[in-house]
C-alpha cells in the first residue's frame, strides 16, 4: 500500500493487522427462497471445517478463537443471502478464499441446496 507523505502525516490510520496475523473474511452465499436457513448454516459450517488447517509455520489458518460461523445476511432479489464469516491468516487469504468458494459450492450441491441465478419476469402489454 502506498501513501503520499502529506496524507500519511496529516491523518490518523488504523492498522487492523498490526499485532494480529488474522484478517476478517466474509463470503456471501445466496440460496433459494424457501430453503431452511438452519440446514444451510449447518451444511456450510461442517463443510468449512476442512479448511481449518495449519500453514507452513504451524499456525492455524483460521483463527481458532473465533472459528467459522454463518449468519443471515440479507433478502436478495433472487435469493436469501447468508454470510460465511471467519478470520484468516493474512498471508493465506487469497488461496483460502478461492478454496472456500469451491468448498461452499460443492457442499451446497451435494446437499441438494439450490444456488439461484438472477431472474426477471417481463410482461409485454400489447396495444
Amino acid at each position: 500500500m502506498s501513501f503520499l507523505n502529506a496524507t500519511l502525516f496529516n491523518k490518523n490510520f488504523s492498522n487492523l493487522t498490526h499485532n494480529n496475523s488474522y484478517e476478517f473474511i466474509k463470503i456471501i452465499v445466496g440460496v433459494s427462497y424457501g430453503t431452511e436457513v438452519e440446514t444451510v448454516r449447518q451444511v456450510l459450517v461442517d463443510a468449512m471445517q476442512e479448511l481449518r488447517t495449519k500453514d507452513n509455520y504451524g499456525r492455524e489458518v483460521v483463527d481458532p478463537k473465533r472459528g467459522i460461523y454463518v449468519v443471515f445476511d440479507s433478502f436478495g432479489d433472487s435469493s436469501v443471502n447468508l454470510a460465511v464469516k471467519q478470520y484468516v491468516l493474512v498471508a493465506e487469504r487469497i488461496a483460502y478464499v478461492d478454496k472456500a468458494k469451491e468448498v461452499i459450492y460443492d457442499a451446497l450441491n451435494k446437499a441438494g441446496i439450490t444456488i439461484p441465478f438472477p431472474q426477471r419476469d417481463i410482461h409485454v402489454i400489447g396495444e
